[in-house]
Parts: structure tokens; sequence; C-alpha cells
């Protein structure tokens, strides 16, 4: 199982960043809300997806991390210097942890939904989650879980029905706030 922790210690893609988070309990969310500030990168990140190639990754850019309490996945919303969504980044996920220093961190279960703004949503990295359990790194009760969920978790962003996608713009707009306060 892949774990990854909020604010990227280990990531050489990274030059320069900054980090901070926050713990949020009301009416739309509850859980931590991370901050990465990609201050300068050694190169861009492009992903590309139905033949159509997008930065995520750059000087300037900015990733919003959700880890909403009880809920399976986490999200990461990636956005550029102009405050525009790049994509919305689902992760399955078994558990959501703190590090000794309380930063959040997400113990993948490899199975990802990747949102992107012309509507598009892709699935991502079923395979691996089929070789996680034919390789023993998973339980039969964690990929069927997983596959459940997962499911549910799709038909709510094509729905519209999903909370965390749909107060995507509060988030863009905290992270708009912190920006002016540091800069």
């Amino acid at each position: 199982m892949k774990q990854k922790q909020a604010d990227r210690p280990n990531w050489g893609r990274i030059i320069e960043k900054r980090y901070f988070q926050e713990y949020i309990s009301d009416e739309y969310f509850d859980g931590y809300i991370t901050y990465l500030l990609l201050d300068k990168v050694k190169e861009p990140l492009t992903v590309t997806y139905e033949l159509e190639r997008f930065c995520i990754a750059d000087n300037g850019y900015s990733w919003i991390m959700l880890f909403p309490t009880g809920k399976p996945y986490s999200l990461t919303i990636m956005i550029n210097q102009k405050y525009e969504v790049l994509q919305w980044y689902f992760d399955m996920i078994q558990s959501i942890g703190l590090t000794n220093e309380g930063v959040p961190y997400m113990n993948d279960m490899y199975l990802d939904y990747i949102l992107i703004p012309n509507g598009q949503l892709i699935t991502k990295d079923v395979d691996e989650l089929e070789s996680a359990l034919s390789e023993g790194l998973i339980t039969k009760d964690d990929y069927d879980k997983t596959k459940l969920e997962g499911e549910f978790l799709r038909r709510s962003i094509i729905e519209g029905s999903n909370e965390v996608l749909k107060n995507t713009e509060k988030y863009v707009i905290r992270l708009k706030k912190y920006r002016e306060l540091i800069q």
C-alpha cells in the first residue's frame, strides 16, 4: 500500500515550496485541508489523458489536498497561477493518519478518479488495484470495498452530488486569501 503525505517531503521535483494546513468542521466539510504552494520546480509535470496534455505542476502552481473525515477518498485539486482548476484527483484510500509532526497522510488504495475541467472523468490505476490483490498487498475485503466505494464516488461525481467537489470554489478562495497574506 502506498502512503502519501500532504506536504510531499520527498518529491524531488520541488525546489522551493510553502505548506500550510487547517482543520475545518463546518456544514460543508469536516477534516484537514492542506495547501502546497509550488514556488519553484525543477521542471513542469505534465500528464496526458485521451491524447490531451495537461500541465499540473509548475512554478507558482498550488495543490489543495482535502482529507474528509469518514470518507473512503481524498481529493487533490491542482491549480495554476491564475487560480484555475487543472484537475480534481480523487484517491481511493484505506485510511487517513497524521505524522508525528501533525501532517496528514493517506494510505492509498491505488484506484483513482480524475475529473478534468471539460467534464471528462477518467478512471485510473485499476490495474494497480488488481495487482495489489494478486500480490497479497491488500485483502479481498479491501479490494471489494475499494471497488464498491469507488463506484459510489464515481456516481457522485457524474451526478454532481459530491459535496467536496461542489465546494471547490470555497477552497480556491481560501487558497487565494492565504497566498495574499503570505506574499
